[in-house]
């Protein structure tokens, strides 16, 4: 039994089915879990499908995710939640051969064959973001991506082991207690820490296959083309999924948010700009108009947060460090992203 998965919101939705869909196209032989970070309801019947299961995450009752409804953002929750419900599925179904887990902004074009066979070997398999040093003065840079995590875990294969699961547990118990996204603490929700998993446990394999999570942040050492209908990647590895992180289906000419990325200009790349613009096609097809919108049932502003943190810390310190953060978010937003647009500008320009 094989199995892969990603977590949504409802919002989400149009973005997960896309990604089942298109994974489930090259690799039939698969199983297809959507865990819902909110209630079942009917908005999913546009989505339902044979090989797709819906289970919604407080139907699971896992332990620790209460606190971490708490503390943390909608993307902090969804982050944390990768390794409690890969752990869930190698332990409630023994049949099992291996889990998958993706990101739900992504989209197939290939099978997953070389990830397969190299599981015969391996308990987990992880992606660096690049192989190769960036050389130009383009954004992001290397120290952008030192910032956030040698590995995009966007991706992440499990073998059904125990040493797989051992590792599980020790990221599940890393992210519910550390899995907020503050880069002065060196804290990258759930990335980080598995910069120390090939240090700490055995068995754990890199992807040198530069068809796997092609994204805007690799694009500096990938080339991409079109070979008899067929998309490839530096002309020998066929293109298997494309990580479409910030990919804003409303300005298809960018592959990724503007803010963070300057590498390839809109134009600069015909076979990248087609693959935007289909992504962009079915997404739209698969209601990403209506879905976009809707809030989820566990979505806290910042400034709930915060308040929430004043309730809980025990020093005054704290008090006066999580009352100041709260009012930060009383400012209009536009304030607040040129506050951190500037942090940017000087983290990127300044001179040691």
């Amino acid at each position: 039994m094989k199995c892969a998965f990603t977590t949504a919101t409802i919002s989400y939705l149009p973005k997960a089915f896309t990604l089942a869909k298109t994974f489930l196209k090259f690799n039939e032989n698969y199983h297809f879990y959507i865990f819902l970070i909110d209630p079942l309801e009917d908005r999913i019947k546009p989505f339902v499908q044979e090989q797709i299961t819906y289970i919604s995450i407080d139907r699971l009752e896992i332990e620790g995710f209460s606190e971490v409804v708490n503390e943390y953002n909608i993307s902090e929750i969804s982050f944390s939640l990768k390794p409690a419900l890969s752990l869930w599925l190698l332990e409630t179904k023994p049949a099992m051969e291996f889990v998958f887990y993706f990101d739900a902004d992504m989209a197939f074009y290939h099978d997953v064959s070389i990830a397969e066979s190299m599981l015969n070997s391996y308990d987990l398999l992880l992606t660096p973001h690049f192989h190769h040093p960036v050389t130009d003065d383009k954004i992001p840079t290397e120290l952008d991506i030192l910032r956030t995590g040698i590995y995009n875990m966007g991706f992440a294969a499990f073998r059904n082991s125990s040493n797989a699961k051992d590792i599980l547990r020790w990221w599940k118990n890393r992210v519910f207690k550390y899995g907020i996204e503050n880069h002065d603490l060196g804290l990258t929700a759930d990335q980080m820490w598995m910069n120390l998993a090939p240090v700490f446990f055995k068995n754990v394999g890199l992807i040198e296959d530069t068809g796997y999570n092609f994204a805007y942040w690799n694009v500096h050492e990938r080339e991409l083309t079109l070979q008899n209908s067929k998309y490839m990647v530096n002309k020998s590895y066929p293109l298997v999924f494309v990580h479409f992180a910030d990919f804003n289906p409303e300005k298809p000419e960018w592959l990724t948010n503007r803010k963070h990325f300057n590498r390839i200009l809109p134009g600069q790349n015909k076979c990248i700009d087609q693959l935007c613009a289909d992504y962009q096609e079915i997404l739209f097809k698969n209601h990403f108009k209506e879905y976009d919108k809707i809030k989820s049932a566990y979505k806290a502003t910042g400034s709930k947060r915060a308040w929430r943190k004043i309730q809980s810390s025990k020093g005054m310190r704290q008090k006066i460090k999580y009352f100041v953060i709260s009012m930060i978010y009383l400012l209009p937003t536009t304030l607040r992203s040129g506050f951190r647009q500037c942090s940017m500008f000087f983290i990127r320009n300044i001179k040691s």
